[in-house]
Protein backbone atom coordinates (compact mmCIF):
# COMPACT_ATOMS: atom_id res chain seq x y z
CA UNK A 1 0.00 0.00 0.00
CA UNK A 2 1.36 3.39 -0.97
CA UNK A 3 1.75 6.16 1.55
CA UNK A 4 0.75 8.63 -1.15
CA UNK A 5 -2.84 9.49 -2.01
CA UNK A 6 -4.27 11.42 -4.94
CA UNK A 7 -5.68 14.74 -3.75
CA UNK A 8 -8.52 16.50 -5.58
CA UNK A 9 -10.32 19.74 -4.75
CA UNK A 10 -14.05 20.49 -4.53
CA UNK A 11 -15.08 23.83 -5.99
CA UNK A 12 -16.15 25.07 -2.53
CA UNK A 13 -12.65 24.41 -1.17
CA UNK A 14 -11.08 26.27 -4.10
CA UNK A 15 -13.33 29.21 -3.28
CA UNK A 16 -12.35 29.03 0.40
CA UNK A 17 -8.70 29.71 -0.42
CA UNK A 18 -9.27 32.14 -3.27
CA UNK A 19 -7.60 35.42 -2.37
CA UNK A 20 -5.56 33.83 0.43
CA UNK A 21 -1.79 34.14 0.39
CA UNK A 22 1.18 32.36 1.90
CA UNK A 23 0.99 34.91 4.72
CA UNK A 24 -2.28 33.27 5.80
CA UNK A 25 -0.61 29.85 5.98
CA UNK A 26 2.69 30.42 7.76
CA UNK A 27 4.58 31.34 4.61
CA UNK A 28 3.38 28.34 2.59
CA UNK A 29 1.38 28.63 -0.64
CA UNK A 30 -2.30 27.96 0.27
CA UNK A 31 -2.72 25.02 -2.12
CA UNK A 32 0.56 23.46 -1.02
CA UNK A 33 -0.34 23.98 2.66
CA UNK A 34 -3.65 22.13 2.29
CA UNK A 35 -2.23 19.29 0.23
CA UNK A 36 0.71 18.81 2.61
CA UNK A 37 -1.63 18.62 5.62
CA UNK A 38 -3.88 16.08 3.88
CA UNK A 39 -0.90 14.00 2.75
CA UNK A 40 0.57 14.06 6.28
CA UNK A 41 -2.80 12.94 7.67
CA UNK A 42 -2.99 10.11 5.14
CA UNK A 43 0.57 8.98 5.88
CA UNK A 44 -0.20 8.82 9.61
CA UNK A 45 -3.71 7.33 9.32
CA UNK A 46 -3.97 5.29 6.10
CA UNK A 47 -4.29 2.04 8.05
CA UNK A 48 -7.53 3.15 9.77
CA UNK A 49 -10.16 0.55 8.80
CA UNK A 50 -12.67 3.11 7.56
CA UNK A 51 -10.25 4.78 5.11
CA UNK A 52 -7.61 2.15 4.34
CA UNK A 53 -9.11 1.38 0.91
CA UNK A 54 -9.26 5.03 -0.16
CA UNK A 55 -7.77 5.88 -3.54
CA UNK A 56 -8.19 9.63 -3.28
CA UNK A 57 -8.75 12.42 -0.81
CA UNK A 58 -11.17 15.17 -1.80
CA UNK A 59 -10.64 18.50 -0.06
CA UNK A 60 -14.23 19.62 0.48
CA UNK A 61 -13.58 22.80 2.48
CA UNK A 62 -10.47 24.87 2.98
CA UNK A 63 -8.97 25.43 6.41
CA UNK A 64 -11.44 27.03 8.81
CA UNK A 65 -12.29 27.01 12.52
CA UNK A 66 -15.74 26.12 13.79
CA UNK A 67 -18.49 24.69 11.64
CA UNK A 68 -21.13 22.50 13.26
CA UNK A 69 -19.04 22.76 16.46
CA UNK A 70 -18.29 26.47 16.86
CA UNK A 71 -15.37 25.66 19.18
CA UNK A 72 -13.62 23.26 16.82
CA UNK A 73 -10.02 24.22 15.98
CA UNK A 74 -8.88 25.16 12.47
CA UNK A 75 -9.28 22.18 10.15
CA UNK A 76 -9.63 21.07 6.53
CA UNK A 77 -12.70 18.99 5.67
CA UNK A 78 -11.65 15.98 3.59
CA UNK A 79 -13.60 13.06 2.11
CA UNK A 80 -11.67 9.86 1.63
CA UNK A 81 -12.97 7.95 -1.39
CA UNK A 82 -12.55 4.70 -3.22
CA UNK A 83 -13.42 5.62 -6.76
CA UNK A 84 -16.72 7.52 -6.61
CA UNK A 85 -17.71 6.00 -3.25
CA UNK A 86 -17.19 8.16 -0.19
CA UNK A 87 -15.71 6.08 2.62
CA UNK A 88 -15.43 8.69 5.39
CA UNK A 89 -15.22 12.43 5.92
CA UNK A 90 -12.49 13.57 8.29
CA UNK A 91 -11.37 16.86 9.80
CA UNK A 92 -7.66 17.34 9.25
CA UNK A 93 -6.42 19.75 11.91
CA UNK A 94 -3.97 22.40 10.74
CA UNK A 95 -2.45 23.58 14.03
CA UNK A 96 -2.42 27.14 12.75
Amino acid sequence: MSNQITIVWADAAKEDIKGKTAKDFGGVDPTTFHEQKVQQYWTANHAKPEIKEATKARIRRGAHPGGSDVNEPDHITVSFRKGAKELKTEHVYTNR
